[in-house]
């Protein structure tokens, strides 16, 4: 479930490729991949076709939902059973922590590839609270306004030990059924349960308490994640006018190929008294 949180909050690759404009006598039919691999879950992984901003294009006559893909893992090769829809996968191959995986199967004549391995779990991964207030905020109501001097919430701190640098992402979310928000959102629409911090290669952030936009129980998910995968989060900050296809191990093809691991602590976000 965590590790499907922090898929969903990065924007699918899938919409890089697809809208980069190129002149229609210099499109190839290349596939678009997309696996997280993570351990004690088994592999799952989606091949799409680019969507062209043309219709006037040649597509490869290989079936989607019937290519034979491989993965190779400690020198036992894996045939990726289809499922529909482009998603292929193989209940026998669990994946574990620090193996490395390659892919390869043929499409449009070209010999796709790629290959990743599975970080390490997050080590001393600590909080400097589990319980941090927090004002509600109304209409009426500003810091300070009932007289006396406003201080500024210490924020929180989470670290964690990064001896070689890695990159790692840190996501915060709500869990209660009933949302209670921190202010009256108005017309600008409540703001999603969760939020994420920016990919960093420290062994620690901080998190402001205004940072949190409802109060009650929160789990703060630390995944640590591969360069291509830190890639793909700066690239959902790019132009629609210059859209690349981030740095991956992938040939001949796009999207992303990677592994991820996660650690879970766990804080009550309370109301100011």
């Amino acid at each position: 479930m965590k590790f499907r949180i922090l898929i969903s909050l990065i924007l699918l690759i899938f919409s890089f490729t697809s809208c980069t404009k190129r002149d229609n006598s210099e499109f190839t039919d290349i596939p678009v991949i997309e696996s997280y691999l993570h351990p004690g879950e088994y592999l799952t992984l989606a091949v799409r076709r680019q969507i062209p901003f043309s219709s006037d294009v040649s597509y490869s006559p290989d079936d989607i939902n019937s290519l034979t893909i491989t993965v190779t893992n400690d020198g036992t090769d894996y045939i990726l059973t289809p499922a529909g829809d482009g998603i292929y996968t193989d209940s026998t191959l669990i994946i574990s922590e620090g193996e490395k995986y390659d892919l390869s199967f043929k499409y449009n004549s070209m010999l796709i590839s790629a290959y990743t391995e599975v970080p390490s779990k997050p080590v001393n991964f600590e909080q400097s609270a589990k319980k941090i207030s927090v004002t509600r905020m109304d209409s009426t109501s500003v810091p300070g306004s009932g007289g006396g001097m406003w201080e500024m919430p210490e924020p929180l701190t989470i670290t964690w030990d990064n001896d070689d640098g890695s990159y790692y992402i840190i996501v915060i979310e709500n869990i209660e059924e009933i949302l209670d928000p921190v202010r009256d959102f108005g017309d600008d629409g409540a703001p999603e349960s969760r939020f994420r911090k920016t990919p960093t290669t420290s062994a620690g952030i901080q998190i402001m308490p205004q940072e949190f936009q409802y109060f009650g129980n929160h789990r703060i998910i630390l995944f640590h994640v591969l360069p291509d995968y830190a890639s793909l989060y700066d690239e959902t900050t790019t132009s629609s006018q210059n859209l690349t296809n981030p740095s991956t191990s992938i040939m001949n093809g796009y999207g992303i190929f990677t592994g991820l691991n996660a650690d879970t602590l766990y804080l009550y976000v309370d109301e100011q008294k």
